[in-house]
């Protein structure tokens, strides 16, 4: 079915959208240029920078719009943070666009929004995505799927991933494991992670995909102090090695292979939560009784304890690391332990 964009102002005539120029909701007309329909099947790239120039106008009046759109939304509404997909600097800049139009609708509506927060919180607590853009100026970074192999202090980032996929199909693997053990990930490089859960057509979610969220709201309840506010510690984690780096959740939408990916109780994670002390995650829960060696900490803590468990925690400091043993009659917990280490 041809895209909408061929359709005009007066295609309209006689029929229920009469008066309305299709160009204003799908966009313009990219069959008229040449070239452009035998290179729309090639992936990522897009045509030839400034064949679009007779769209010059057009370009205009669209930035025009979104920017005063997406003012209009920071002035009623307060939003937390603005999110605009992508894969270049900014709507509208030309780099990789193919218009050669350039201006400054991104950085007018960014300069709103953060005003309009000095305005009306007396401080700037939100922030702005322009995804893929790195580095940025004022904005947060993000991508997609994998996780960084080092830590990343250059700036704040979030990593992204669907559960599945970005949009609803049936047959998708649903597992609270996978998704505490990608915000762990995530965490120890000292980033951010965002996870998409992705809705039926009539808008609800699989009851599968419930129980999965309450999974991961039972271990952030338990956990929560090591995740919330934290930042990396000098090292991501500790544990088996393969081809040279650590062995790491892999990326890619969360599913089977995620759900079933091995780990155990010596691959470490580490985080410095809010309050200044180590956390270390277990990205499998040890076995009752089983000592596990933290050969990162050398320095004997001034306390140990296990996040979840109230009984008194049996460690000590060997020459080859914090030597921790878990539990016999610990706390129930699922998916991976976490220890705060006082130093």
């Amino acid at each position: 079915m041809p895209y909408n964009g061929n359709l005009t102002l007066a295609d309209g005539k006689s029929k229920w959208w009469e008066g309305y120029d299709p160009r204003l909701l799908y966009g313009i007309d990219l069959r008229e240029y040449k070239s452009v329909e035998e290179k729309a099947y090639t992936g990522w790239s897009p045509p030839n920078a400034g064949i679009f120039s007779r769209h010059q106008d057009y370009a205009k009046w669209f930035a025009t719009q979104w920017a005063l759109r997406m003012m209009d939304v920071t002035a009623h509404y307060n939003p937390d943070f603005i999110y605009t997909d992508g894969t270049v600097q900014g709507p509208f800049t030309g780099n990789g666009t193919g218009t050669g139009y350039k201006c400054n609708a991104m950085q007018a509506v960014m300069a709103d929004f953060y005003n309009r927060q000095l305005q009306t919180r007396g401080k700037v607590d939100a922030f702005s995505i322009v995804k893929f853009r790195r580095p940025t100026n004022g904005t947060i970074n993000t991508a997609e799927f994998d996780f960084p192999d080092s830590i990343n202090t250059s700036q704040a980032w979030i990593r992204e991933m669907p559960v599945g996929d970005w949009f609803y199909a049936p047959g998708f693997t649903y597992d609270s494991g996978m998704m505490i053990r990608a915000i762990i990930e995530s965490a120890s490089r000292d980033g951010n992670v965002c996870i998409n859960i992705c809705l039926r057509p009539d808008g609800s979610i699989e009851d599968e995909a419930v129980r999965m969220l309450e999974g991961v709201g039972d271990w952030m309840h338990t956990n929560g102090e090591a995740i919330y506010g934290s930042k990396a510690w000098t090292k991501i984690g500790e544990g088996e090695m393969v081809n040279g780096k650590l062995k790491t959740l892999p990326g890619g939408g969360l599913g089977k292979q995620h759900a079933e990916f091995q780990f155990n109780a010596q691959d470490i994670r580490f985080t410095i939560g809010k309050d200044g002390n180590l956390y270390a995650f277990c990205m499998n829960v040890p076995e009752a009784g089983q000592t596990v060696t933290i050969h990162s900490v050398m320095q004997k803590p001034k306390r140990v304890s296990l996040l979840g468990y109230s009984g008194k925690l049996k460690w000590k400091q060997t020459a080859d690391g914090l030597a921790i043993t878990y539990p016999k009659n610990g706390a129930d917990l699922k998916t991976a332990a976490v220890f705060k280490i006082e130093q």
